[in-house]
């Protein structure tokens, strides 16, 4: 299986007008369908639309000490299936040390301003490419796609 590098860039949506729940429906019954094909339990009904700013700040300080992959899937789980909000600083926190990150370095970088220009240069990044939603792939510099498809879609987008 080829290597694929992924990166997490942050993307905060600017919504207009939320849609009519019943238009809705169709989306999160496919996506919770897709994740359940895959082992995930996903409670989209619990989750709210929350600033990640800070979350991503602590996923670049998961990176540098080698613990993205944990600390991602946490956030994930923590937003996806448990309906936490993840904006929140005792969240952050906790789910910091659930992903082995020392607790000093977590609350100094929510308390200040580390990595926060990587956010916003990520976020510039991603406009650029054209990204308007998530989750979004963009994958050898072509247009960005929706990340909501199955797995042997994906693979075909990445070339396996």
């Amino acid at each position: 299986m080829q290597d694929v590098e992924a990166d997490a860039a942050p993307h905060v949506l600017r919504l207009r007008r939320s849609p009519r729940p019943a238009s809705r429906r169709p989306r999160i019954a496919r996506i919770r369908s897709l994740g359940m094909a895959e082992g995930l339990e996903l409670n989209l009904q619990l989750a709210r639309p929350v600033n990640t700013f800070d979350a991503h700040r602590l996923v670049k300080l998961a990176a540098v000490r080698g613990r993205a992959d944990q600390m991602m899937e946490l956030l994930l789980h923590a937003y996806h299936t448990e309906g936490l909000n993840v904006a929140d600083e005792q969240v952050l926190r906790r789910l910091g040390g659930e992903a082995g990150l020392d607790g000093d370095e977590v609350r100094a970088v929510l308390a200040g301003d580390d990595h926060a220009e990587q956010i916003r240069a990520d976020r510039r990044r991603a406009a650029e490419a054209g990204v308007t939603g998530v989750p979004s792939l963009v994958i050898d510099g072509r247009p960005p796609v929706s990340g909501v498809q199955a797995v042997a879609d994906l693979q075909r987008l990445i070339g396996h």
